[in-house]
C-alpha cells in the first residue's frame, strides 16, 4: 500500500503497472539478449516476432508491436486517422522548436495566454525574435481563476483580444498547468473562417490521459503531448501529431527542412523515423529505447481500460470539489475556473503569510512530512492533481489534517 497520497501526477504520474511490466522484461531483455539479432527483429515488427520460447520469458513486452503500431494506439486514443504524421521524440524541447517554426513560417503575430507553460513561451519567444514575428499575450489568468468568470466571457475576452491586436496565429494549452481547461475548440469556432487563424498548435501535455479533445473537429493543426503525466509511464517522451490534413505537407516539409540542418538534434526522433521507413544508420547516435516501451504499454493499458474517461474526469472533478469545500476552514483560499473549464487540478492559495514568502520546496517538505506529495509554486500555492477514483474517508482526513498543518 502507497505510504503516501500522491496528487502530483501533473508533474509526473505514478507509473502504472503496465509500464513497470515493460521497464523490467525490457532491461532484463537488453541484460540477456543485448543488441542481438532476436532484439532487432523485436523492436522493427514487436513482440510476435520473437520465438515462443523467448517470448515467455518476457511477457511485460507482449505490448509491442513496434514503431507505427505505438504510433497508431496513440491516435487512436486521440480519435485521429492513421494516417496522420505523428512524430516521436527523447526531449519534447525539439518538438516545441519545430511547432514555433511552423507559426512563425505561416503566421504574423502568434496569439498566447498568460497561463502557458514558461519554458514554451520562451522556445515561442526565440523563435519570433529570430524570425521578426510578433508575439502578443492575452491576460487571462486571474480573470479566470480569481474573478471567475464564465466560459462565454473568456471566449469573448480570447476573441476580442485577437482581434484587437491582429493577430493571425494561436500557441494555447488545452489544459494549463494551473489546472484551467481552456475553451480552445469553441474559440476557434467563435472567429469563424474569415479571422480563422492560420495555424493552431496545442500543447496537450497535461492533456493526454486527461481530458477529452475532440480532435475530430479539427481546429487545431499541431498537437503536442507527452507520456510522464496522465498516462502515467513515468519515462519521459515527446508526441507531436499534425492533427488537420490540410497542414500535412506544411509540417512534413518543415521536420524534413529541420533535420537536413540539423536542428531538431534528438536522437529518438531521427531512430523511429529510420525503424519506419526500414532503413538504418550504422553511424547514428546510441538511443534510449526505454521510455518508448513503457509509454507504449501504458497506452495499451488506457485502451483496454473497461472505464470511460468521462466518468474518470468527472470522478476527479468531485474529489476537487471536496477538497476546495475543505481548504478554506483549513486556512486555504481555492483558485478555480468555473464549469465546464475545470479538469482534474486545483490550485489552493494560502492565508497566512508566513506560507505566502515561505520557499516552495519547504511547504512540499511539510505536506509531504503529512503524507501527501503535490507541487507547490512561489507565494505558497499549492497545485493538488486529484486521482481518478473517490477519496476514502481515511484520505479525506489527511488531507484535512495536512492542509491545517502547513496553512
Amino acid at each position: 500500500m502507497a505510504s503516501t497520497l500522491y496528487l502530483d501526477t501533473a508533474r509526473l504520474g505514478r507509473m502504472c503497472p503496465e509500464a513497470q511490466a515493460a521497464d523490467r522484461d525490457f532491461a532484463r531483455f537488453a541484460g540477456e539478449e543485448g543488441c542481438s539479432l532476436y532484439f532487432e527483429q523485436f523492436l522493427r515488427w514487436g513482440y510476435t516476432a520473437l520465438p515462443p520460447s523467448l517470448g515467455r520469458r518476457y511477457p511485460g513486452l507482449s505490448f509491442w508491436a513496434g514503431v507505427t503500431a505505438f504510433k497508431n494506439d496513440l491516435k487512436t486514443v486521440l480519435c485521429l486517422p492513421r494516417q496522420r504524421k505523428t512524430l516521436v521524440a527523447s526531449r519534447s524541447a525539439q518538438l516545441v522548436r519545430m511547432a514555433a517554426r511552423l507559426l512563425c513560417n505561416r503566421c504574423e503575430n502568434i496569439f498566447v495566454t498568460d497561463m502557458e507553460w514558461p519554458a514554451y513561451m520562451k522556445a515561442l519567444a526565440a523563435e519570433c525574435q529570430r524570425n521578426g514575428r510578433r508575439l502578443t499575450t492575452v491576460p487571462m489568468r486571474e480573470a479566470i481563476l480569481r474573478d471567475r468568470i464564465a466560459q462565454d466571457e473568456a471566449i469573448d475576452r480570447l476573441a476580442d483580444h485577437y482581434r484587437r491586436h491582429d493577430c493571425d496565429g494561436l500557441f494555447l494549452s488545452a489544459v494549463s498547468y494551473q489546472g484551467v481547461q481552456l475553451p480552445i475548440r469553441q474559440f476557434v469556432q467563435t472567429l469563424g473562417e474569415r479571422e480563422k487563424p492560420r495555424f493552431v498548435v496545442v500543447d496537450g501535455a497535461q492533456a493526454l490521459n486527461h481530458i477529452p479533445l475532440r480532435l475530430g473537429e479539427e481546429y487545431c493543426d499541431l498537437l503536442l503531448a507527452g507520456c510522464h503525466k496522465w498516462l502515467r509511464a513515468y519515462q519521459t517522451l515527446g508526441l507531436t501529431f499534425c492533427c488537420r490534413r490540410s497542414a500535412e505537407p506544411l509540417v512534413v516539409e518543415t521536420y524534413a527542412d529541420m533535420q537536413s540542418r540539423g536542428e531538431l538534434d534528438d536522437p529518438l526522433l531521427a531512430f523511429t523515423s529510420q525503424l519506419e521507413g526500414e532503413t538504418a544508420d550504422s553511424y547514428s547516435e546510441t538511443v534510449n529505447l526505454t521510455p518508448m516501451f513503457t509509454a507504449a504499454a501504458a497506452v495499451r493499458r488506457m485502451l483496454g481500460s473497461p472505464h470511460a474517461k468521462r466518468d474518470e474526469l468527472l470522478a476527479q472533478m468531485a474529489n476537487a470539489d471536496r477538497l476546495a469545500d475543505m481548504a478554506p476552514q483549513a486556512g486555504w483560499q481555492p483558485a478555480r475556473p468555473t464549469l465546464p473549464m475545470q479538469s482534474g487540478i486545483l490550485l489552493l492559495d494560502p492565508r497566512h503569510q508566513d506560507t505566502r514568502i515561505a520557499p516552495p520546496n519547504a511547504i512540499r517538505e511539510r505536506f509531504l512530512a503529512s503524507g501527501i506529495a503535490l507541487t507547490v509554486y512561489d507565494g505558497g500555492t499549492v497545485r493538488a492533481s486529484l486521482p481518478d477514483r473517490a477519496f476514502a474517508g481515511a484520505e479525506l482526513d489527511v488531507l484535512q489534517t495536512a492542509l491545517c498543518r502547513c496553512a
